[in-house]
């Protein structure tokens, strides 16, 4: 990644928008612009010319809007930002663009280390590892999960690295569901080039599969889809197991959800928010604890 124009990027939108919250109509007329040339801009890579770009390129877009997405705005304004209408006509196409930009990084990322004479080394070193490694360290600690507990997680994706994060740092066993056969091929392959086998097992299915599993708490990733069905599933299963522990699941909140459409109100029923644990520095998503309601 470039980070000199990284750092001029962030430097400029902290400039422009020093005093954002003072005045939200003055802020939404200066932020809208940018987004608006990014959704312009964005609308003209198909996922095949993003898989062909060069990777310095390729990381420099996500960038762009990654730096959009960190605008130190309160709750009201990033709402306000986002209910703009012409804003949230071009909210698909920008939400199409990072959900291809984060299956293409992570591909990217497990050829990587397929190729790499050190995997540990080259998962240490990719952009977004610290993220991960935030996000996953302030999980646990509102969690108290215990080193022989087991976590299911939906929707791992090709490099599982919640679940390899959560094993390093804390000897925590996972099951990684994952719906997409070929993905599935891949993350095992990751998982056995960091020779973690035994630790972790990657599943290929959705989240009807943790019926026939063995497993402690369960985690929702915060692209799996669809949300509606994953949630009324884990609800019927914890009621048959009489389980009463919460289900981790993550959104985005803020001006993150330009990112992604975060979980909305009817994708949780049945259930009971007990805890929001909020982003910080970089992190993307927010972490809720949910428990069945009744």
């Amino acid at each position: 990644m470039d980070d000199i124009n990284a750092a001029s990027t962030i430097e400029l939108y902290d400039h422009a928008f020093l005093d954002c919250c003072k005045n939200h109509q003055t802020s939404l007329e200066s932020i809208k612009p940018h987004i608006m040339a990014f959704a312009k801009r964005i609308k003209k890579y198909s996922i095949e010319i993003l898989t062909e770009l060069e990777q310095d390129e390729f990381y420099r877009i996500y960038q762009l809007l990654d730096d959009l997405a960190h605008l130190k705005t309160d709750s009201h304004l990033a709402a306000q930002i986002l209910d703009d209408p012409e804003i949230q006509r071009e909210l698909p196409a920008i939400r199409s663009y990072y959900s291809n930009f984060f299956n293409i990084h992570e591909e990217l990322l497990a050829e990587e280390l397929f190729q790499s004479d050190m995997p540990w080394e080259t998962l240490n070193s990719f952009p977004l590892y610290a993220r991960y490694e935030t996000m996953v360290i302030s999980q646990i600690k509102a969690t108290g999960i215990a080193p022989n507990t087991t976590m299911a997680f939906i929707g791992c994706g090709p490099v599982p690295i919640t679940l390899i994060i959560m094993n390093r740092l804390y000897g925590i066993r996972s099951i990684g569901l994952e719906i997409s056969g070929e993905t599935t091929k891949i993350s095992r392959k990751v998982i056995k080039c960091l020779g973690l086998e035994d630790e972790i097992q990657i599943i290929h299915g959705d989240e009807s599969a943790l019926r026939d599993l063995e497993w402690d708490m369960v985690s929702v990733a915060a692209m799996s889809e669809p949300k509606a069905r994953i949630f009324q599933t884990l609800r019927e299963i914890l009621k048959e197991r009489s389980m009463g522990v919460p289900v981790i699941f993550r959104t985005y909140t803020g001006m993150r959800a330009i990112l992604y459409k975060p979980v909305q109100s009817e994708d949780i029923e049945g259930f009971t928010i007990v805890k929001r644990i909020l982003p910080t520095e970089r992190v993307n998503n927010t972490i809720i604890f949910a428990e069945v309601a009744g």
